[in-house]
């Protein structure tokens, strides 16, 4: 009788510790797949589109990507291509590692073409401090979204963009008196008021921005990496990223903004730069999550 009772007993152990590890393994499933969506330009190109699927990977997230891509379009404009239907916006995506093209399509067939668990908008870079250009397209263009979202749970956040390099030759920085330290506090100032008056829509912010000033108070803004690639204070032609530590310096602040998954410490970089300018890069992300509207100087350890 006790034999029995026992085997009573461990049929019944056996039993919970399956059934509790296959509800881990289907928890893990579910979390393991984080769909994100940037509706933006060139600037969401360069932080999205090379090393954040691999940072992600790392961590244990498998994401798929989407880049709702057109060079140098603003909110108002994204807003006027959703209104017309116009189907001129490139669908970039991130699948398994693979970056591909699928040629021009409509917001509306990107937006609908996954369940997105996150969709994120920005602002043209040169009106990125100027907060009176934001309305009405930010407005029309969360209220676009969450009427076509695939998902209810779908969280909107929005990506602040970077200062040009203080030499930088684009027409737009005449709106800041030519002036990197000027376009950033605009910048920064716009994204707050913006989310303070959408804090019912947007759930969080990229500190991009703040990311790549962390950066250029380092060593970074005068290294280069591997091969002499131009290093226009982290960019390649003073106001787009360069291709490696620019790069990944705003693919690292999307990982934890996205994820809460700090970057500081993982092994993923772009072969071209060092372990100690990863690690630069690692923290100037990680320090624009904690203070996003203001600068932290980034020190060698």
């Amino acid at each position: 009788m006790l034999k029995i009772r026992k085997e009573c007993i461990m049929r019944r152990i056996v039993l919970w510790i399956t059934l509790f590890m296959t509800a881990g393994v289907m928890e893990a499933q579910e979390q393991r797949t984080l769909r994100v969506l940037a509706i933006g330009n060139s600037f969401s190109e360069d932080a999205v589109e090379q090393y954040l699927w691999d940072l992600g990977h790392e961590v244990g997230i498998e994401m798929i990507i989407g880049n709702a891509y057109r060079g140098g379009w603003s909110l108002a404009a994204h807003w006027n291509d959703a209104r017309s239907g116009a189907a001129d916006t490139e669908y970039r995506k991130v699948v398994g590692g693979k970056r591909e093209n699928l040629g021009k399509h409509t917001l509306r067939e990107i937006i609908t073409d996954e369940p997105w668990d996150v969709i994120t908008f920005q602002q043209v870079s040169q009106e990125a401090g100027r907060e009176a250009s934001y309305e009405p397209g930010l407005s029309l263009m969360i209220g676009y979204v969450r009427a076509l979202a695939l998902v209810d749970s779908v969280r909107l956040g929005f990506h602040q963009t970077w200062a040009y390099a203080q030499d930088s030759e684009h027409r737009g920085f005449a709106n800041y008196d030519r002036n990197q330290f000027l376009m950033y506090a605009h910048i920064t100032t716009a994204v707050e008021e913006e989310m303070e008056y959408h804090r019912g829509d947007l759930s969080f912010y990229i500190p991009s921005g703040t990311a790549i000033q962390n950066a250029r108070t380092s060593a970074l803004n005068e290294s280069s990496s591997e091969g002499g690639a131009v290093n226009r204070e982290l960019t390649r032609d003073g106001y787009h990223l360069n291709y490696t530590i620019g790069r990944y310096t705003a693919a690292c602040t999307w990982l934890e903004a996205l994820t809460g998954i700090s970057p500081v410490g993982l092994k993923t970089r772009p072969k071209a730069i060092t372990r100690e300018q990863a690690n630069l890069a690692q923290r100037a992300a990680h320090a624009a999550i904690l203070v996003p509207m203001g600068v932290t100087p980034i020190e060698n350890e």
